[in-house]
């Protein structure tokens, strides 16, 4: 073999040997994740149309945790402001989405859909702290009549 390629191969283990890190210490956490969210809604309007000067924030009513709710029968152009109250247990900044889907109707999937849309909103939930935000669920006002549209309203995070 050529002493010139046995030098170099020399020379390339003394160069990783060199650039090597020694290991002083290392030691393991372990750790759980909880979920930081608690959820509570309101509808505002439910005995009627929403006023449109009620907000999430200084609604006073009662807040229900995730419980279904037959609110009956909405009239074409009527609104209902859906509110979200996040308690976020955990100290930092979590991204939310507060969202409503058209999951089904009576054999009438296609106008339920049309009738209320998808509404959704986004936010952030400050940490250690109670956020409070709201989607309008409206009839459109060429809504065609429709029964047993259950729209699913949910919170998402991340």
């Amino acid at each position: 073999m050529n002493k010139k390629y046995m030098m170099f191969g020399l020379l390339f283990l003394c160069v990783g040997f060199a650039a090597a890190a020694y290991l002083v210490n290392s030691f393991v956490i372990t750790t759980d994740v909880y979920e930081p969210f608690s959820v509570q809604y309101a509808i505002v309007g439910d005995g009627g149309n929403w006023d449109g000067v009620t907000t999430c924030d200084n609604y006073t009513g009662a807040w229900q945790n995730g419980t279904d709710v037959d609110v009956g029968g909405l009239y074409a152009g009527e609104d209902r402001l859906v509110c979200v109250k996040i308690d976020n247990a955990g100290e930092g900044d979590v991204d939310y989405t507060f969202s409503g889907e058209v999951v089904s109707g009576l054999g009438n999937y296609a106008e339920c859909e049309a009738a209320f849309g998808n509404p959704s909103v986004s936010g952030t939930a400050a940490g250690s702290v109670t956020t409070k935000d709201g989607v309008l669920v409206s009839v459109a006002d060429d809504a065609t009549p429709a029964t047993d549209c259950q729209v699913t309203l949910s919170v998402t995070r991340g």
